[in-house]
């Protein structure tokens, strides 16, 4: 559970950080979502492959 908590939070500081970028810079903003949101996007989905291989891995060890 540890794991998945980790990347949750990761990914809300990605998005934090990524909303701090917009508001303080307002004309570089557009350019912000439009390059940031699929970076977000992609790293939450290999984050997600990578705590799943990670969490099978320990369940068959255990096993």
């Amino acid at each position: 559970m540890r794991a998945w908590l980790l990347y949750i939070l990761i990914v809300v500081a990605a998005l934090g950080a990524l909303l701090a970028i917009a508001y303080s810079l307002p004309t570089a903003s557009s350019a912000a979502f439009c390059i940031g949101t699929p970076v977000v996007v992609i790293g939450a989905g290999l984050g997600a492959k990578f705590v799943r291989e990670t969490r099978r891995r320990q369940r068959t060890h255990q096993r």
